[in-house]
Parts: C-alpha cells; sequence; structure tokens
C-alpha cells in the first residue's frame, strides 16, 4: 500500500515536472490559451455578477442612510419647531404678566394670578374656568383683568380650587360703566350672547362720540372705577327710546384669553 502511494506521487510530480517544462518552452501554448478562452466569458459573467451585486448592496445602503438622515432632520427641525412656538408663547404670557402686575403697583390692588383651564359647557353662557378658588381668596363678584387694567370679567361661581368667570359678553353681565366724555356720562355695559358689548341707559341728551372710552364706574362695591372696558364703535339714539345706546367694541379679544388676575381687594 505504501509502495502504490509512493508510486503514484512520483507519477504526480514526474507529470507536473513535466508540464512546467513544457509551458516554459512553450509547446502548451494551443492549450492554454484554449482553456483561457473557455473561462475569460465566465470569468468576466462572474465579476459583472459580483461588480452588480455591491452596487445594489451599496444603493440599497445609501438609501437607508439617506432615508435616516432624512428622518433625523426632520425630527430636529419639528423640536426646533416646538422649542421655538414655547418660546414664543413664554415671552408672550410674560408680557402680559408684566402688564397686570404694572397695573396692580399703580393703583396699589392686591391681585391672585390665574391661568383659563377651561370654559363652560353651555353654548349660550360666555363663561371660563380659572386654576383659584375660594383656598386663595376668591370670592363672588370680583373683577378679573388682562393686561393693563382691561376689565374682562367678575367671578359668578367660587369653589375650592377654581372658578368660574362670567365674561363681560355674556348675557348675564351686566357693570355699572361712565364713558369719558365730557359728561361722563353713565350707564350699564351688558352683553349679547357673546356677539356684542352694548352700553345701555345712557342719558339722551348727552353726547356720545365713536371713539369715546368706557371704564368701570366704580358704583359697585366689588369693582373699582377706572378698569378699562373699551370704546364706543356705534352709537344709537332714537328719538322713541327715553335713553341711547352704544355699541362697544372690547379692548381685548376675550375669546384668546390665557393669564388673567382677580383683583381681591383695593
Amino acid at each position: 500500500m505504501l509502495r502504490f502511494k509512493a508510486k503514484n506521487y512520483f507519477f504526480l510530480g514526474f507529470i507536473f515536472l513535466l508540464l512546467v517544462s513544457f509551458h516554459y518552452l512553450g509547446w502548451l501554448n494551443g492549450l492554454e490559451n484554449g482553456v483561457r478562452a473557455l473561462f475569460i466569458p465566465i470569468s468576466t459573467k462572474i465579476n459583472r455578477w459580483r461588480s452588480a451585486s455591491q452596487d445594489s448592496y451599496n444603493y440599497f445602503f445609501n438609501q437607508k442612510m439617506l432615508v435616516d438622515q432624512y428622518h433625523a432632520c426632520l425630527d430636529k427641525s419639528q423640536n426646533s419647531q416646538v422649542a421655538e412656538a414655547k418660546l414664543i408663547e413664554l415671552e408672550r404670557e410674560n408680557a402680559e404678566i408684566r402688564k397686570q402686575l404694572n397695573f396692580f403697583h399703580r393703583r396699589n390692588f392686591t391681585s391672585v394670578a390665574a391661568d383659563i383651564v377651561g370654559q363652560s359647557s353651555d353654548s349660550v353662557e360666555k363663561m371660563v374656568i380659572i386654576d383659584v378658588g375660594d383656598a386663595a381668596g376668591i370670592k363672588l363678584g370680583q373683577p378679573v383683568i388682562s393686561g393693563d387694567g382691561i376689565l374682562v370679567g367678575i367671578i359668578a361661581k367660587v369653589e375650592k380650587n377654581i372658578s368660574m368667570v362670567r365674561l363681560i359678553n355674556d348675557n348675564q353681565s351686566k357693570i355699572a360703566a361712565t364713558i369719558l366724555n365730557k359728561n361722563n356720562s353713565l350707564g350699564v355695559v351688558e352683553g349679547g350672547y357673546g356677539l356684542s358689548v352694548r352700553m345701555n341707559f345712557i342719558p339722551r341728551n348727552e353726547d356720545v362720540l365713536l371713539g369715546d372710552k368706557i371704564i368701570t364706574s366704580g358704583l359697585e362695591e366689588t369693582i373699582p372705577r377706572g378698569l378699562f372696558i373699551g370704546e364706543v364703535a356705534v352709537v344709537e339714539n332714537e328719538a322713541y327710546q327715553p335713553f341711547q345706546q352704544a355699541v362697544l367694541t372690547t379692548a381685548i379679544d376675550l375669546s384668546k384669553l390665557t393669564i388673567v388676575s382677580v383683583l381681591i381687594s383695593n
């Protein structure tokens, strides 16, 4: 058995030496060219397939990278927009708080700041809910202001930690007021189901002009004089009516209130 293997190895070695010799002598050129001609197309196709596979892999890999980068940029942009919106809202709230604090400082009033956290479910009523109540000293009839002393409503209901504010455009809202004209005309500012604010019971013989300012008159125990309500937009003075009326433009958009202050003493 060992002799057989040795003979095989000797024979294979002899053949290998012959092939190497024939190759260097050039006697195998024809055979080598034929084999090369046979395998080159196959090798070319294999290389093309490998190249195409690599290109496909690179394409999908690059596409995934692009998609991931797009989503990353989108998330960054959205986060930036959210942060910017929060900053704008914070700046507005700070400006509103400064106005209210300046007003109370000038008038020596005591107040409680509040956030509006809801509104009445009744579509007819124009009432909002604030996040302070009896525990903070809130009582019925106290005025609620925004900005630099702008009256927006009156406390209508009080619970321990929340209160209901009846806005001045509510149909049940009635506030004693004064027109800053030459007569200091008195009247009552009433709401109209959220659609309008009017001043009624103005004496007919007193001059009321467009643009005249209206403030609280101070005739009510819980509401001091001088809180700004709005200005005259339309005057109605009919000959058959005992009093004239005025349609008012409120000093602030009552549907966009966010932060208010409750005047608890003066």
